[in-house]
């Protein structure tokens, strides 16, 4: 078996190159290998899937091109094809891989070579199990239980367990920036001129200086293009006049790929050149203990921790151009170096963990109140309140998630806006006008400090008044899960309320995708007698999961049932559908049940790009029902839809992104409007509403409702 590792890896590591390999779409050829996969499939889809699949801990090899390096002694390879060599040892990624290949996107000879332990390619189905209910998480859990232990890479010993295996983990610091220059040693701490310049006129000013022995303290302002942390608590920024969330490997690529592999080099040989002049135009930051100073160990901690892409620093301490630093690689391509001996944060990143670090420290009283009210562009008192020491972990949470989105712009989206994509949403804007956004503020509910006074205050407790659930203060559960599961039961006790045989008859309700029953469970607890629940979940484990809560609950008005929901008939007397984010087209398959039936319905969208192989149920005629695509069961052309999806999922710039999660969830209510009305013989009428609940709960934040109409 060791033998068989080393083929598989290939070739001695005793002399390792850094490497930093870039997986980009334009620069993709296609699948490498096609013996086992449906020629209909693309070189995108190929290029998602390896996408998804190369993580930590897996052996791969790489065929690309090389590209320029900003970094010494390190190599950048544009990706063209890339082939699955050796698992790791995570299950999860596992039963993804085993997936793609029952889909048909992945070749099964380069999944079953990567998996030594296996002979056969029937050995990747579960069908090929003697248990016939076998998943594939489940298989994923028996093939890695074959190998020898230690044999796979464990993800987590390469990313870190705890911060101080982390901080081990992280690379040593480049030879050019171990210590501080020697003509610089003598200048720390001296008086620095406050007055603030810019990057550009920093680079002209020392260039008309060069060569000078004096070096003066400067103060300078950027954006932080990218940063890199490395051991001994260094960290490099590179700071730039004008920031950009693109990565600098897109300059240049303004045209269609072209095929011809000379016009390739000469398009790659351009972006290198454009790459080296904008290099020439950025500073290389470094945070160096012996640049702050022994008495500003804290602050270069929390500056190297806070100072990350897309934030605004000013800074002062002294400039090197290349030719003036020791160990630089001297050529036209090199930046000049900053020696940083004070730090300001002027606007915090965007990114969550960035806010929730930086709302943390002002808590704990190690940030100073104005810097961080600056930073985050929020008024002085809000920030002084929080100094007081008194905000939970949740407060924390949700307001980190508030301003995320404030924070947010077109600087910081994380890829390219189409001209399809903007057309999209102008074409559906009266989908949004017919179906307005209903925001639903229930952030000072879930203060267990004060008293709730509706019919629902008490869900998330038991007859005896004690928690059905008990977590850490700040827990995921307390500040994400247990107020969507407040939020969906209060517009579901609406929806149960507003039909017509609510108090007469038990209302069969059916949560599709429910997973091991979260929502069901409390549901079917809550309303009791009221109503009987039926969960479809594709994973049989998490169903069994599901089925042990309910026993121990003694809840015996609730049933499992391990099934696609795509192709089980729910046709047997539903009164109302539910869903808790409902993956992609799972999203419309349960809204199609709900038309199908005549049922009310509290659909919580997720994930818009998932599940785009799944078939909508829709009435046809009096009692007969068809399969359609999403984009039929919606009445939208398939190209706009993808363009909308694509902006659903834009990181970044969530106002954006939440305009295309409206428009999708509007022509959601807009087809079920149209098909409850084309139904024949419908006795019910329903009213749907577009409605969200506030973002710091989750960032999927939509839920469609449909109630009855009153009669």
């Amino acid at each position: 078996m060791k033998q068989k590792k080393r083929a598989l890896i290939d070739g001695s590591l005793s002399e390792i190159v850094p490497v930093q390999a870039i997986m980009r779409r334009d620069f993709w050829n296609g699948i490498h290998n096609q013996t086992n996969i449906d020629n209909n499939n693309s070189s995108s889809s190929s290029f998602d899937v390896y996408h998804k699949i190369i993580q930590p801990g897996t052996y791969c090899r790489i065929e690309g091109q090389v590209g320029p390096s900003r970094n010494q002694k390190e190599a950048i390879l544009f990706c063209h094809s890339i082939t699955y060599t050796l698992a790791n040892n995570n299950p999860q990624h596992l039963r993804n891989v085993l997936k793609f290949v029952q889909e048909g996107v992945l070749d099964a000879t380069e999944v079953l070579n990567a998996l030594p332990v296996l002979t056969r390619v029937e050995e990747l189905t579960p069908s090929f199990s003697s248990n016939e209910n076998q998943t594939y998480g489940e298989l994923a859990t028996e093939i890695l239980d074959r190998f020898p232990r230690k044999f796979l890479m464990n993800p987590s010993h390469l990313m870190g367990s705890s911060d101080s295996a982390k901080k081990h983990l992280l690379p040593p610091v480049p030879e050019e920036c171990r210590n501080l220059p020697q003509q610089l040693a003598a200048s720390v701490g001296e008086s620095v001129d406050d007055d603030m310049v810019t990057i550009s006129q920093a680079l002209q000013d020392r260039n008309k200086e060069q060569g000078t022995k004096q070096k003066k303290a400067i103060t300078i302002t950027g954006w932080i293009q990218n940063r890199r942390r490395y051991q001994d608590s260094v960290s490099i920024l590179e700071v730039v006049d004008e920031f950009s969330s693109l990565a600098s490997s897109s300059i240049g690529r303004e045209t269609e790929d072209d095929e011809d592999d000379d016009s390739e080099k000469n398009d790659l040989d351009m972006r290198n050149s454009k790459l080296k002049d904008l290099w020439k135009q950025r500073v290389y930051a470094v945070l160096h203990p012996s640049a702050l100073g022994t008495r500003n160990q804290d602050e270069l901690i929390i500056y190297g921790n806070i100072l990350s892409s897309g934030a605004r620093v000013a800074m002062q301490g002294f400039m090197m151009m290349p030719s003036e630093s020791s160990g630089s690689n001297d050529d036209d391509s090199s930046a000049a170096t900053f020696w940083a001996t004070k730090c300001r944060l002027l606007r915090s990143s965007w990114r969550p963990s960035d806010i929730r670090q930086l709302l943390d420290l002002v808590h704990d009283g190690k940030f100073d109140i104005e810097e961080a009210a600056g930073a985050l562009e929020i008024p002085y008192s809000q920030v002084e309140d929080l100094a007081g020491g008194t905000t939970s972990t949740a407060e924390r949470q949700w307001l980190t998630a508030d301003l995320t989105q404030s924070l947010q712009g077109e600087n910081s989206r994380v890829g390219k806006i189409s001209d399809a994509m903007m057309q999209s949403l102008a074409t559906f804007a009266s989908a949004r006008d017919e179906y307005p956004i209903h925001a639903v503020d229930t952030l000072k509910r879930f203060d267990d400090d004060e008293t709730q006074n509706t019919d629902t205050a008490s869900i998330l407790e038991s007859n005896e008044g004690n928690p059905r659930r008990t977590s850490l203060e700040g827990s995921r559960w307390q500040y994400k899960k247990r107020p969507q599961l407040e939020f969906m039961l209060e517009q579901i006790a609406e929806v149960l309320r507003s039909h017509p045989d609510y108090g007469k008859r038990k209302l069969n309700v059916v949560d599709i995708g429910g997973g091991k029953g979260l929502l069901s469970n409390l549901l079917a607890e809550t309303f009791g007698d009221d109503v009987v629940v039926q969960v479809i979940e594709i994973s049989r484990a998490a169903t069994v999961n599901g089925m042990m809560r309910a026993k121990r609950r003694g809840l015996e008005n609730i049933r499992f049932d391990a099934m696609d929901a795509t192709k089980v008939d729910v046709q047997s007397n539903k009164d109302v559908v539910v869903a808790l984010h409902a993956c992609g087209a799972l999203s419309d398959v349960a809204l199609g049940h709900a038309v199908s039936q005549g049922a009310g319905f509290v659909i919580c969208p997720c994930c818009f790009r998932s599940n785009p192989h799944l078939r909508v149920s829709i009435p046809k005629g009096n009692s007969d029902v068809e399969l359609v695509t999403a984009e039929e069961f919606l009445d939208v052309d398939p190209d706009q839809y993808t363009s909308l999806k694509q902006l659903a999922e834009l990181q970044g710039d969530i106002k954006l992104a939440s305009k295309a999660m409206h428009t999708i969830n509007a022509l959601r209510a807009s087809a079920v409007n149209r098909l409850w009305q084309s139904k024949k013989g419908s006795p019910e009428r329903i009213s749907t509403s577009v409605k969200t609940f506030p973002i710091g709960f989750s960032t999927r934040n939509f839920c469609l409702v449909g109630k009855y109409d009153a009669q």
